[in-house]
């Protein structure tokens, strides 16, 4: 046979199965996958033996809902209601709505990708390395006993509806969320930034308002009805927020490790999509409400979390654009997240929860 016939009958390998999937059934799968895999490296880590800090609130609250706790997690509801009502002791039960929650945010990351047409060879990967990345890998050894994997979810699914221009269902996803955390908020500036034709539009604003209004109604509620005790970190509307500042400029190497270790190579990957992302340009919007949102937190790695869907989302098409850059930034990626498990592994959560600087109740 001639090299011309048997080139002929040479047959070029075809795609993987899972690359000829619909959307909503590999989205399902990469969610799937996300718990599951979050679960498996949760069960290789020691865990942090006893909550405490934040974690205790959100215990306590889970085992007592209508007593009076500690401003400002009191307002938080949504996760230690859930957990008080499932069927399960409040460990499991915080456990479960972490790793299902995880594992969500990654599938809806990974529509959120498909709508961006990223090449599903770094959708999947990054989607998955959301789930495991280290902010919500301490989540789950903390038993899931504070609400970041929940608030990752209501973001991801928040910018989704901005995405797909929906703006009831971006409605109801700011209600339940202004009840798991507060930034959820963040979700309204965002949607005028990205659904704006020009700076000022005040038909806009007008719809953005009043699509905002049932969520900020819902956080009014919870801060006038719900008892609490405590000020917050320290008092004084300025002087706190300024002690929190300084607070938080003292510990510039902890601040530094948390803040890397929340998005990786995504650092450089994101702000490189400014040069031709328009949705990175418009999410910058984001940007001066996570840094005023740091006068309120000591941990700014949980601040900077607030922003995953769009980090995630610029640092993928950049991805998309540099082929050259994709397997060392996800090599990277994945020696972040078993790296920090190891640490966690040899260290614990324990010191990471050092005294806290407000009443526990």
């Amino acid at each position: 046979m001639s090299a011309a016939g048997r080139a002929g009958h040479t047959r070029s390998p075809g795609p993987a199965f899972w690359m000829t999937w619909s959307t909503r059934r590999l989205a399902l799968a990469v969610g799937i996958a996300g718990t599951l895999a979050i679960l498996a490296l949760d069960a290789l880590v020691r865990d942090e033996p006893t909550p405490r800090g934040d974690d205790l609130v959100y215990d306590r609250m889970a085992q007592h809902p209508l007593a009076r706790h500690t401003i400002v997690f009191a307002y938080r509801i949504a996760l230690p209601w859930l957990v008080h009502v499932l069927p399960f002791d409040r460990t499991l039960g915080f456990s479960l709505v972490a790793w299902i929650s995880s594992g969500a945010a990654a599938g809806v990351l990974f529509v959120i990708l498909e709508r961006f047409a990223v090449e599903r060879r770094i959708s999947i990967p990054l989607a998955l390395a959301l789930a495991l990345s280290p902010p919500l890998l301490v989540t789950s050894l903390r038993q899931g006993r504070n609400p970041d994997p929940e608030t990752v979810l209501v973001m991801t699914v928040g910018v989704l509806m901005i995405i797909d221009r929906r703006p009831r269902a971006l409605a109801a996803t700011m209600l339940l969320g202004a009840l798991v955390r507060e930034s959820a908020l963040f979700l309204a500036p965002l949607a005028y930034a990205c659904w704006a034709d020009r700076l000022w539009d005040r038909r806009l604003l007008l719809r953005v308002a009043a699509m905002t209004a049932p969520a900020a109604a819902a956080f009014v509620a919870l801060r006038l009805t719900i008892p609490t005790v405590g000020a917050g970190y320290t008092g004084g509307a300025v002087s706190g927020r300024l002690h929190v500042l300084r607070e938080g400029l003292g510990q510039p190497f902890v601040q530094g490790r948390r803040l890397l270790a929340v998005y990786g190579p995504l650092w450089l990957l994101a702000p490189a999509a400014l040069a031709w992302s328009s949705f990175a340009r418009r999410s910058l919007v984001l940007v001066p409400l996570c840094v005023a949102s740091m006068a309120f937190a000591l941990d700014w790695g949980r601040v900077a979390l607030i922003a995953a869907p769009v980090v995630y989302a610029a640092g993928a098409t950049t991805l998309e654009r540099h082929p050259r850059w994709r397997v060392p930034s996800l090599v990277l990626g994945a020696l972040l997240i078993f790296g920090y498990a190891a640490y966690m592994q040899a260290s614990g959560v324990d010191h990471l929860t050092g005294h806290s600087p407000y009443p526990i109740r």
